[in-house]
């Protein structure tokens, strides 16, 4: 017996990064949460689940999440309004962006095992998070594994989606086995049961219905919209305030970006995969593009002197272990052949620094917390 088990565990242990695994399409999962779709939904994943796979996820979130089908247990606490705790609404409307660019190579390059590839996937979404990104861009800088570029787009979107709809948008996956490891975000957006926000995130249900859809929103009653919508999809809910106090709420869709346009919420980040630095540029989002371009390395100059112009929507980029230059050297797309003439700023936010090398994830932190003075004055209200 004991034989057995060694041998089944050293199997495990010698599979390879490079394994097949299920697909995992990014265009259906955040198609529809894109600048201007005033729905914002994203699409269901993996609807027919095995038995077991179903049992497997729940007991694998069960300790850290708390059992969300039980809704029995929230049901007092709705009767009382009392019992709700209010958000604290932030000063003023924010409508300009920030966003970040990370290559997928450092989990290659940097990490020997799954366990500390969720972890370093795991330090850059608490970096974002922390710092009101509002976009993270997982690009391809010299040809990686694409199971690099999978995983940390599934880790991102895993750790940006709120507790009580993970059940719903995910499956048991081999990328997703070690995010017990994941420190929780504690963004505004993933609201606890008791506490009250005129905002939230939900995923409609599957009921009969023609022309209303419900909504699980983690109050653990759901929310009826006047609209019909497909089951599954993921949807930004506004609530009146009168739905605290009432037993059957409603609520009204609204696009994702309301939160932070009309009551300055920071509502988490979306995250877009990009095959090469010049798709990083040119693919963005939003209509007219990025207005401000700063990359980051040791060979630029000290951030701590610079002065930003204004902005709307500003994107940094992170290079990896080979830094920029290799990743503008093997993007065949680009005319550039100098960080200089891609970037509006090419700058170096530790120029102080004594270790020889500094990780993808620590510069991320460091750079986000030299340039969030810097930047946050100069975006355009």
């Amino acid at each position: 017996m004991f034989a057995d088990k060694t041998r089944s565990t050293n199997a495990y242990k010698k599979q390879k990064f490079s394994d097949n695994s299920e697909g995992y399409n990014e265009s259906d999962f955040n198609k529809k949460r894109k600048h201007g779709d005033p729905s914002y939904a994203r699409n269901k994943l993996n609807a027919n689940w095995q038995k077991e796979d179903r049992h497997g996820f729940n007991q694998w979130n069960y300790n850290s999440q708390g059992n969300f089908r039980d809704k029995s247990t929230f049901k007092s606490k709705r009767q009382n309004q009392e019992n709700f705790v209010d958000v604290p609404r932030p000063g003023k409307p924010r409508k300009y962006t920030i966003s970040i660019a990370v290559p997928a190579t450092i989990l290659e390059d940097t990490c020997i095992k799954d366990e500390l590839r969720t972890y370093v996937v795991g330090q850059i979404a608490r970096a974002a998070n922390i710092y009101s990104i509002d976009e993270i861009v997982v690009y391809n800088d010299r040809n990686c594994n694409k199971d690099c570029l999978e995983m940390m787009r599934m880790l991102l979107e895993y750790q940006e989606c709120p507790q009580y709809l993970r059940k719903y948008l995910f499956q048991f996956h081999r990328y997703l086995r070690r995010v017990g490891v994941l420190n929780a975000l504690n963004s505004p957006h993933h609201l606890l049961s008791n506490q009250w926000c005129e905002y939230r995130e939900g995923v409609v249900l599957e009921r009969d219905s023609k022309s209303t859809s419900y909504v699980d929103i983690g109050l653990g009653v759901d929310v009826s919209i006047n609209q019909k919508l497909e089951p599954g999809l993921r949807v930004t809910l506004k609530l009146p305030p009168e739905a605290r106090t009432l037993q059957k709420p409603c609520g009204v869709v609204v696009s994702a970006d309301e939160p932070r346009l009309e009551a300055g919420y920071y509502w988490g980040y979306t995250v877009r995969v990009a095959n090469s630095l010049s798709e990083v540029v040119a693919g963005s989002r939003f209509p007219d593009g990025y207005d401000l371009l700063i990359g980051t390395s040791d060979k630029g100059d000290d951030a701590r002197k610079m002065e930003y112009p204004t902005f709307s929507h500003a994107l940094i980029v992170f290079g990896g272990v080979e830094g920029l230059e290799a990743a503008i050297v093997s993007d065949d797309k680009l005319e550039a052949s100098e960080p200089l003439h891609l970037f509006d700023y090419y700058n170096n936010t530790c120029p102080l620094q004594q270790s020889r090398t500094i990780r993808t994830e620590e510069a991320v932190l460091i750079s986000l917390c030299i340039l969030q003075d810097k930047l946050v004055p100069k975006g355009m209200q």
